[in-house]
């Protein structure tokens, strides 16, 4: 039996970073890995994505060449109110040495196509594109792809995305995804017209992660490919979205910005800039749902991996690397024992708490960052200056930091050495934008400030 572990024929569905991510892993051990992937090309598309220690550390060992990527190296995390004063800043310059790997911004395509050669080179991997699953068989294990032809395997990894079509069967009992109150704007623009304004230059020539924290809404920004591109990530409940709703299963493009323009209108010089740039752009509703209660099939021989069994809002910058993490644990388990249903098992029961609670702690953030000015963003930004639990900025508490980056998700561990840490606080529920029973539109109900940026970004 030990000699079949060492040699199994793995099914991975999904093609995205988990997929990709989870076969290099296991190819790396010497499994015989297919992945099937429903497009018929990898494109162009998406924008920024940042890839924390605890996710690079495992993409250099499996043999992915971030060398070959455009790429910057971030400077930390810079969180500053939506009128541009700077209220905290986070440095990652220790990241390398205290987490043994970088901390990067890339593009979304790039950092699939690096995985996509890592995957071509590797010939233990077969990667099938255009070829959509479209049946399961649990107990054999195989599926079933749209040609007719049936694949059998060992072992079935589902990457499948938030929208998996076998979530449901694998969990035992319906789960949808909940939609958080948010959407989101997904924009790249060029870096040059930000480089030849002196204010805005920096943003590009020091490459922080820049969080704009304000009412109803927040703004990220962080600079791509050596400095030719700016990545913006707009987060704002769907109350003050000017724009025509999403759907549900809605990805929509288009390419007017007026909808942003507007809606930060009133905001600092350098988010004005951003949305006056923007041209073709994504945008969704986030969602995300409970802790689901199984991600191994009862057959013991399938299991669930990465935004399939643990979506969450971008707000943590750890959706990705939170599958890549799942990639290796599943890796470890299947290199510690004998047969597969306890290895599964035992993939779950390490990786289900702490996908939960990275999952849980974007819920957190979303309340803080998106608070109106007035006593308890007042309180946040007090608590903002110490480094401790309490401390509702999950990176500004060392501990955490340390358990999120430090993690080595290749290890397995007893029940008894699973530490999470508590959840840092939220805000008083009557200033939740959320739940809270002063909630107005923003249009009905602006925040009290004494200055306002002009035009060009002075205050006046």
């Amino acid at each position: 039996m030990r000699c079949r572990m060492q040699d199994l024929n793995v099914l991975v569905v999904g093609a995205g970073i988990g997929g990709l991510q989870t076969a290099l892993a296991l190819a790396k051990n010497g499994h015989k890995i297919t992945v099937f992937e429903s497009v018929k090309e990898f494109l162009e598309v998406g924008a920024g994505i940042r890839v924390p220690p605890n996710s690079s550390r495992l993409g250099l060992a499996w043999g992915v060449d971030f060398d070959s990527i455009k790429k910057q190296i971030s400077l930390g995390n810079r969180f500053v109110d939506w009128k541009d004063k700077i209220l905290l800043d986070i440095p990652f310059d220790d990241v390398e040495d205290r987490y043994g790997a970088p901390y990067y911004f890339v593009h979304r395509a790039d950092l699939i196509n690096a995985l996509a050669r890592a995957v071509d080179k590797h010939p233990n991997i077969t990667l099938k594109m255009n070829t959509k699953v479209i049946e399961y068989d649990f107990e054999s294990p195989a599926l079933k792809t749209a040609d007719g032809q049936w694949h059998k395997g060992d072992l079935i990894i589902c990457a499948d995305g938030i929208k998996s079509a076998v979530r449901n069967e694998i969990n035992g009992s319906p789960i949808e995804p909940v939609d958080t109150g948010d959407v989101a704007y997904r924009i790249l623009v060029p870096a040059k017209p930000l480089l030849d304004d002196p204010q805005t230059r920096s943003l590009v020539t020091n490459p922080w992660a820049v969080h704009w924290m304000g009412p109803e809404g927040h703004a990220v920004g962080y600079p791509l490919r050596d400095g030719e591109l700016y990545n913006i990530i707009i987060d704002i409940t769907h109350s003050t979205d000017l724009g025509t709703p999403v759907g549900d299963d809605e990805w929509k493009s288009q390419a007017d910005n007026t909808e942003l323009v507007r809606r930060f209108a009133d905001w600092c010089y350098p988010v004005r800039k951003l949305c006056g740039l923007t041209g073709q752009y994504l945008k969704w509703k986030l969602a995300d749902f409970d802790q689901l209660q199984h991600w191994v099939h009862p057959s013991g021989k399938v299991a669930l991996l990465g935004d399939c069994s643990h979506p969450m809002m971008p707000y943590l910058a750890q959706g990705a690397a939170q599958a890549t993490e799942d990639a290796a644990t599943l890796q470890a388990a299947l290199a510690h024992f004998d047969n597969i249903p306890d290895a599964l098992h035992a993939y779950e029961r390490q990786r289900k708490p702490r996908a939960a609670y990275a999952a849980r702690n974007t819920r957190v953030l979303q309340e803080w960052l998106h608070l109106y000015d007035g006593p308890e963003r007042e309180r946040r930004d007090e608590l903002m200056k110490h480094d401790n639990s309490q401390n509702p900025i999950f990176w500004a508490d060392t501990n955490r930091k340390d358990w999120l980056f430090g993690h080595n998700a290749c290890q397995l561990v007893q029940d008894d050495d699973m530490i999470i840490p508590d959840l840092p606080p939220y805000p008083a529920a009557e200033a939740s934008v959320y739940t809270g029973k002063d909630r107005k539109p923003v249009a009905e109900k602006k925040p009290n400030t004494a200055q306002k940026c002009s035009e060009n970004g002075s205050v006046k």
